[in-house]
C-alpha cells in the first residue's frame, strides 16, 4: 500500500482521498478526512504513515506502528487524557507506544493530563528498538502513581528534541522522565536529550530524571543518557532526608552483567548543560545522586556545563559523587560538591578548565527561565559574567555548533545550555538559500515554491512580525487576500529545515 499522510482536524469531518504517490486525506481547504478521533485514524494507517493533528483531543491512544503524529503547534495542538489535570492514578495515560524495531515521531504537539496508575503519565513507550522521535512536544501537568510523570522509557531508544518537560508528577522516582534498560527488548539503549527543557517536576527521587540501571529486568544492557543543550532546573524530589534524593537527577546503577567489577550499566554524558536550582529536603542529595550495589558506580562526564544551585548558595550540593565514576569533566563551574575526593584529580586538573564551589550568581545565571527565540525556554547568563566565552580548554569530544535555541554559538563557547551573543542559525545551507526561488514575485494570486522537496508548512508574516495565513503540505499559497505590499513568506521542509523568504503582494 502507498504511504499517505492522514490530516486529522478537529472540526472538520470529510471524505475524499487524492492519490498519487504519496496518497494525502486532507482536511480544510481539500476537504477529504474520514476519521472521527485519532485512533480511528491510527488504525486506518500504515507504517510510514503521518497523521496531522489540529486542535484539542481528549483521548488517550496507544499504537505500535512506525508512524508520525504531527501538529503544528505544541500550544493549541494537544493531545489530553482528560478534560483537566488531577492526581489520582485513576485515570489514563495520554499515549503508549510499543513494542519492536519501530521508527516513530511524535512532534509539535503539547500533551497533558495524563493520569495513570502506571509508568509513564504522559507519554509510556517499552522495548521501541528502533527510535522514536519527540520533537517540540510540551508534556505538562501529568501524573503517575508509579514512575516517570512525563515520560517513562523502557529498553528503548529515544531522541527528545527541543521539548519542554513541565509541572509533571511522580508519586515514585522519576518526576519528569524514567529512562531504563529492560532485557525484554535485548538492547543497549540510548536516550538523548537535546535543545530540551526539565523543569518544575516532582518526584519522590529524581526530581526531573530517574535513570534506572533495573537489576531486575535489565542489568544485561546498558543505557547511555546523554544531556546536550538542556536546561534541569527547578525541580524536586520528595523523599526524607534518608532517601535517595536528586532534586536533579537520580541514578541508580546495576553491576552490568558479565562485566569487571565494579562496571555499572549507565553513562550519563553532559554537553552544554545548564541544571540550576533542584532540591531535595538533603542538602547534600539535591542535585545529582548516584546509588548502587557496593563499588559498582555509574559513568558520568560533563563538558562546557553549568551545575549550581540557587542564587549564592553553595550549601545545597550541586552533584554528590558517591558512585559515581567521574570519566571525564572539561570547561565546566560546579557548585557545592559531596563525597567529590575521588574525583578531584580530574576536576582541579588545571588543563581541564573546571571551576568548583562556585554560586549560580557568580556564574552569571540570571536565574529565571525566559524565551530567547528558541523552542524552549533558557536560563540566560549575562554579558562578561564567569560563563561568558568561558570554554576554552579543547574537551575531546564532539560539541555542538549551535545552543539551546538553535543559535550559533560563538568561537569562544559560553558555558552551559544558552549563548550569549548567539546568531540565529538558518538550518538550509547557503546553496539551498539561494536555490529556493518564489514565483511570480511579486505576486497577485498565487506563489509557488521550488527548491524545497516535500514542503511541510507555509507561513505567511505582515513585517510586523503578524501571521497573516498558514497552509500545509503544498508548495503553493493563496495570497488574493492579503495586503499589498511586502511580507515575508516561512518554508518548513520534512526535515524541519527552514527559511524565510521576502515576498511582494501587488
Amino acid at each position: 500500500m502507498m504511504k499517505q499522510t492522514i490530516t486529522f482536524l478537529l472540526l472538520a469531518v470529510f471524505t475524499a482521498v487524492l492519490t498519487a504517490q504519496t496518497v494525502n486525506i486532507q482536511g480544510d481547504p481539500y476537504t477529504g478526512n474520514p476519521y472521527a478521533t485519532i485512533t480511528d485514524a491510527i488504525t486506518a494507517s500504515n507504517d510510514g504513515d503521518v497523521i496531522l493533528i489540529t486542535g484539542v483531543h481528549t483521548e488517550p491512544i496507544s499504537f505500535d506502528k512506525s508512524i508520525t503524529l504531527r501538529g503544528t503547534d505544541p500550544t493549541t495542538d494537544i493531545i489530553q487524557a482528560a478534560a483537566s489535570a488531577s492526581s489520582d492514578g485513576t485515570g489514563s495515560r495520554v499515549i503508549s507506544v510499543g513494542e519492536g524495531a519501530l521508527t516513530i515521531t511524535i512532534e509539535n504537539l503539547g500533551i497533558r493530563y495524563g493520569n495513570d496508575a502506571n509508568n509513564g503519565g504522559g507519554i509510556n513507550v517499552d522495548k521501541v528498538t528502533g527510535l522514536i522521535t519527540l520533537k517540540n512536544l510540551i508534556i505538562e501537568d501529568n501524573y503517575t502513581a508509579k514512575n516517570g510523570g512525563g515520560l517513562s522509557f523502557a529498553g528503548t531508544n529515544a531522541d527528545v528534541i527541543e521539548c519542554t518537560v513541565k509541572n509533571n508528577t511522580s508519586t515514585l522516582d522519576g518526576g519528569g522522565i524514567i529512562a531504563a534498560p529492560n532485557n525484554g527488548a535485548a538492547i543497549n539503549c540510548t536516550v538523548n536529550v537535546k535543545q530540551s527543557l526539565v523543569d518544575s517536576n516532582t518526584g519522590r527521587n529524581g526530581g526531573a530524571i530517574y535513570i534506572n540501571g533495573n537489576k531486575d529486568f535489565g542489568d544485561d544492557y546498558t543505557i547511555d543518557v546523554n544531556i546536550e543543550n538542556s536546561t534541569i532546573s527547578n525541580n524536586n524530589a520528595t523523599s526524607a532526608g534518608s532517601g535517595a534524593g536528586g532534586g536533579a537527577v537520580w541514578c541508580k546503577v546495576a553491576q552490568y552483567v558479565g562485566a569487571t567489577a565494579g562496571l555499572g550499566n549507565i553513562n550519563l554524558n553532559l554537553v552544554h548543560a545548564t541544571v540550576y536550582n533542584n532540591s531535595h529536603v538533603n542538602l547534600t542529595k539535591s542535585g545529582f545522586r548516584f546509588t548502587g550495589p557496593a563499588g559498582v558506580t555509574t559513568n558520568f562526564s560533563a563538558f562546557n556545563s553549568i551545575i549550581v544551585s540557587f542564587g549564592d548558595d553553595v550549601a545545597t550540593k550541586a552533584i554528590n559523587f558517591a558512585n559515581a565514576n567521574l570519566t571525564n569533566m572539561v570547561n565546566c563551574i560546579l557548585g557545592g560538591l559531596e563525597g567529590a575526593a575521588g574525583s578531584l584529580a580530574i576536576i582541579d586538573e588545571a588543563a581541564k578548565n573546571n571551576q568548583k564551589g562556585r554560586t549560580a550568581n557568580q556564574a552569571g545565571l540570571s536565574g529565571t527561565l525566559s524565551d530567547e527565540g528558541g523552542k524552549t525556554q533558557v536560563i540566560t547568563i549575562a554579558e562578561s559574567s564567569t560563563a561568558d566565552d568561558y570554554c576554552t580548554a579543547a574537551t575531546g569530544v564532539a560539541i555542538p555548533a549551535i545552543d539551546q535555541r538553535g543559535y550559533l554559538r560563538e568561537s569562544t563557547n559560553d558555558a552551559g545550555a544558552y549563548e550569549n551573543g548567539g546568531t540565529l542559525s538558518l538550518s538550509i545551507d547557503e546553496f539551498n538559500r539561494v536555490s529556493v526561488k518564489l514565483f511570480p514575485n511579486p505576486a497577485q494570486e498565487f506563489v509557488k515554491i521550488d527548491g524545497v522537496n516535500s514542503i511541510k508548512e507555509l507561513r505567511v508574516y505582515s513585517v510586523l512580525g503578524a501571521l497573516e495565513k498558514v497552509v500545509y503540505n503544498q508548495d503553493e499559497i493563496d495570497v488574493s487576500d492579503l495586503a499589498r505590499g511586502v511580507h515575508l513568506i516561512s518554508i518548513l521542509d520534512e526535515n524541519n529545515f527552514k527559511i524565510t523568504k521576502r515576498l511582494i503582494v501587488k
